[in-house]
């Protein structure tokens, strides 16, 4: 989902976070560092008075989103058949 939203234009950690509603900045810290960490995203920080940091997608990153909307895509199609699967 994080990559999907970055490569949406979404690169600040603040827009992130509210845009996927995470209410722990901490665990969304932690998911950018992992996906920087993999290669997926690399994270880009401003020697600036007020500290600054955006994330952008690697080329390893974007050759991810042909899948992620696919995915994406097959669950739109499905949507009735997963709802019925869900437990009331």
């Amino acid at each position: 989902m994080l990559i999907y939203y970055i490569s949406t234009g979404l690169k600040r950690p603040g827009e992130l976070q509210r845009k996927i509603c995470t209410a722990d900045r901490r665990v969304l810290a932690n998911q950018l560092n992992e996906l920087v960490l993999h290669g997926f995203v690399s994270k880009v920080i401003f020697d600036t008075k007020v500290p600054k940091v955006e994330y952008e997608l690697t080329d390893l990153g974007k050759s991810l989103l042909p899948i992620i909307l696919n995915l994406e895509a097959w669950g739109e199609n499905n949507r009735a058949v997963l709802e019925k699967a869900l437990p009331v």
